[in-house]
């Protein structure tokens, strides 16, 4: 279970979208992407059937049918650990893989599009069978999520003072690697996150 942020000083949305930048600073403590995720794309309340029957969560970041059938996998830069975010219980997960070898691999990712391997990354995977459960052709309303979730948190960490760079890959490669089942899963993307400095 990660601690509930408080709110930071009032900063105005226009201000947060005139100063927004892709950008990739220094290291970033993992508390501070907690504080990100909170804000983001944490649970403010769900219900157990929605559309299709299935569960269905209201968050900051919209999605169809309020499904929300996109995971974030948190990979730091110290490959002290890989973590899924749990939005409904703002808590980070451990998943049981090679975080050294999760590491290795996400750097040379982010080395190849960014130059840079600082920071934590957030990767974007989406599960397919929840999303085609409720949606014919649902690959593009996923694909839309994954757009929305981008901007939210590329926004957030604006406003929280965090520099943030959406990635240039949707990351097909190290979703087997991170333990979740192809071809159910599916990578959708990511985003850098690290501090200005």
């Amino acid at each position: 279970m990660l601690p509930i942020p408080a709110d930071p000083a009032p900063r105005g949305f226009i201000d947060v979208l005139r100063s927004r930048r892709s950008a990739v600073g220094g290291a970033v403590e993992l508390d501070r992407v907690a504080e990100l995720l909170w804000h983001a794309v944490a649970t403010k309340g769900h219900a157990p059937a929605g559309r299709a029957g299935l569960p269905v969560e209201w968050r900051a970041v919209p999605s169809a049918g309020a499904l929300h059938p996109i995971s974030i996998v948190c990979i730091p830069e110290s490959a002290d650990g890989v973590f899924l975010y749990d939005p409904r219980e703002h808590a980070f997960r451990t998943l049981d893989v090679d975080s050294g070898h999760i590491a290795s691999a996400n750097a040379a990712a982010l080395a190849a599009v960014v130059g840079a391997t600082r920071g934590c990354t957030l990767r974007l995977l989406a599960d397919m069978d929840k999303a085609d459960a409720a949606y014919e052709h649902a690959a593009t309303l996923v694909l839309r999520d994954s757009g929305c979730l981008t901007a939210t948190l590329c926004l957030c960490a604006e406003w929280l003072g965090l520099a943030a760079c959406p990635l240039g890959f949707l990351g097909q490669p190290m979703v087997g690697k991170l333990g979740f089942p192809e071809p159910r899963f599916r990578a959708v993307g990511g985003v850098q996150v690290t501090s200005f400095r």
